[in-house]
């Protein structure tokens, strides 16, 4: 069985991320920092060694502890372990968060989502040997869920067609908001399930809404006397 990132349907960081991607040098002034992300309207851009190696990232919240008052991390902010680091910072370096969570091109994009879900992050880079390649945000992981219908009604009959090998002729595939519709008739139990889960998987199906029979029940042995094929 193919592997998620090879279903068709599945969309990939590729399909999504952002090539141009606004960097900053950990050794860009804190100042600096705020005009890039104001100019190119973007809230955090990751940051790169003097040799061009990913070392961290910055974001809005990060510049927003050289405003926090005196005390302790603010009344309007939880405690943080890093607050006076951030506050009393000068340079990229000082205020940029890290480890990063990354991603690479070939990352299906559901498992982008879930790791920005648990890490509570808003953007990922994209690397490569090392080197930043691409940038992917929540907002192009819902591009994915603003798949025209037509898309994925594409998609759905290329996933019968070359990885389950069911004749299209034999399953009515209809996409309406999203939400997929099929009729027809298959071989097997097995073959109905495996069909149901697998247009469920692809990236921008809301739902599914299965009216599919099977010939035969494949979950038992045939009884004495019974029908070897029966359609359900």
């Amino acid at each position: 069985m193919l592997s998620v990132q090879e279903r068709p349907g599945r969309l990939r960081v590729r399909d999504v991320m952002t090539t141009q991607v606004v960097t900053v040098r950990e050794d860009t002034p804190v100042k600096d920092v705020a005009q890039v992300l104001l100019a190119h309207r973007i809230s955090g851009a990751p940051v790169l060694s003097r040799h061009g190696e990913l070392v961290g990232i910055i974001t809005e919240a990060d510049l927003l502890y050289k405003e926090l008052p005196e005390e302790k991390g603010g009344w309007l902010f939880r405690p943080d372990p890093d607050w006076l680091r951030k506050r009393e910072g000068l340079v990229a370096k000082d205020l940029m968060t890290w480890p990063v969570i990354t991603v690479d091109e070939d990352t299906p994009l559901r498992e982008a989502a879930r790791l920005m879900a648990k890490h509570r992050v808003n953007r990922l880079p994209v690397v490569r040997d090392d080197r930043v390649v691409g940038i992917v945000s929540r907002a192009d992981v819902l591009k994915a869920l603003a798949r025209e219908d037509a898309e994925l009604e594409r998609a759905v009959r290329e996933a019968l067609l070359r990885e389950l090998w069911v004749d299209p002729a034999t399953v009515n595939v209809r996409v309406e908001d999203g939400v997929v519709y099929l009729e027809g008739t298959v071989d097997r139990w097995s073959d109905k399930e495996l069909v149901e889960r697998w247009v469920a998987g692809i990236d921008g199906v809301v739902s599914v809404r299965s009216q599919l029979r099977y010939r035969f029940d494949d979950r038992r042995a045939p009884q004495a006397g019974e029908p070897f094929s029966w359609i359900r």
